[in-house]
């Protein structure tokens, strides 16, 4: 086994993101069909993966090992991780602290989730009868207007941008939709005040897979590693009531311990995933990972404020929203264009990238930087 060292991801896969009734059997082959063809191009042994970490809000019990058993895995480890919509960047984290560790020197990483997992919020009599993640979102929005004159339009560039980026990315929900405008946003059916339905993500089956290797593996498996130079996790509970509705700040503790670990600034990073269930979350994620000054993310919105490429494969607003699927999704996106490959709208020159996956009104959120750089 190795020693305490680097991490690398060496290969990913995705299935389409789409919306349908999803049995067990259909949910598992979902899980499947975003692994089996990565496995298969890899040159790795499907015994030589040391460690199984699946990534999902899904009700049914003992998933991972069931998805072990179906892709002829016979891991040390196989593991469930759950933590709502941030589920994928908790999972990579897992699967990161048992190569780091020298507990394992390879370990398989699976988002999936069915349509209707894990989105409502019941558990959390704080929110009264708001219980739908759109509630939170307005009030977000409401706090931003009023605070820093954040506006309708700014928001609507959001969706309109994520949207458009979707139309390159075969995965993606809204792949072979239409583009659409500001005013197509602002005219479409309001569903919490301010928010208009497509200012919202819709909920998807999907699924995501993600191959990541120690130093010693990586470079024997993949010409072109991307290597996790720096991770962060924050919480601040599970309540509504603990949130301050102008900033994220689970998601400003997680960036900095992120940015710390890896030694990479905000100004150093080429491209992002960040957590747009909502176009306002957008807009604050800009601002609450350092890209930009607080209040001026409505106007880097509208391209009037630098920042790095977001979103590139639609984000959630144009990939569709999985609960356990989205984390593990965004870091296929960036190890993507870290690694030059086809696909999405692609990076000029992109050597750092940083993924932003968050959960239930931003109580918990993971920050992990990429870079192609060992």
């Amino acid at each position: 086994m190795n020693g305490y060292g680097d991490v690398a991801i060496v290969g990913y896969g995705m299935a389409r993101f789409s919306r349908g009734e999803c049995s067990d059997h259909s949910l598992y082959e979902l899980a499947v069909t975003s692994t089996a063809e990565m496995l298969n191009e890899l040159d790795i042994r499907r015994d030589g993966i040391d460690a199984l970490i699946v990534s999902t809000t899904d009700g049914r019990a003992y998933t991972a090992s069931i998805l072990a058993d179906m892709l002829g895995i016979r891991a040390r480890v196989v593991q469930r991780v759950e933590s709502m919509c941030s589920s994928g960047a908790s999972a990579l984290m897992t699967a990161y602290t048992y190569i780091a560790s020298g507990l394992c020197d390879t370990a398989l990483v699976i988002g999936f989730d069915a349509y209707d997992s894990g989105m409502l919020l019941g558990w959390d009599v704080a929110r009264g009868d708001a219980r739908h993640p759109a509630h939170w979102a307005a009030m977000y929005a409401k706090r931003h207007m009023q605070e820093f004159g954040t506006r309708r339009e700014q928001l609507a560039m959001v969706a309109v941008k994520n949207r458009s980026n979707a139309l390159g990315n075969e995965k993606a929900y809204f792949h072979n939709s239409r583009v659409i405008s500001v005013d197509d946003v602002i005219n479409s059916r309001p569903v919490v005040e301010p928010l208009r339905l497509y200012d919202c993500s819709i909920a998807c089956n999907g699924a995501a897979s993600l191959l990541l290797a120690s130093a010693d593996r990586a470079k024997g498996i993949c010409r072109e590693p991307v290597w996790i130079k720096g991770i962060g996790s924050s919480s601040v509970g599970a309540s509504i009531s603990n949130i301050d509705l102008a900033r994220m700040d689970a998601t400003i503790d997680a960036a900095r311990q992120a940015y710390r670990m890896s030694g990479v600034e905000p100004r150093m990073v080429d491209t992002a995933q960040v957590h747009d269930s909502f176009t306002i979350l957008e807009v604050m994620a800009y601002e609450d990972l350092g890209f930009v000054r607080k209040g001026e993310g409505g106007y880097a919105a509208e391209g009037k404020v630098s920042i790095p490429a977001i979103n590139t494969d639609g984000g959630v607003l144009g990939r569709g929203h999985s609960s356990g699927a989205t984390g593990v999704a965004q870091v296929v996106e960036i190890a993507r264009q870290l690694m030059h490959r086809a696909g999405s709208r692609q990076v000029r020159d992109c050597s750092i990238g940083l993924v932003h996956n968050m959960a239930a009104a931003g109580t918990h959120a993971g920050v992990i930087i990429l870079s192609n750089q060992q």
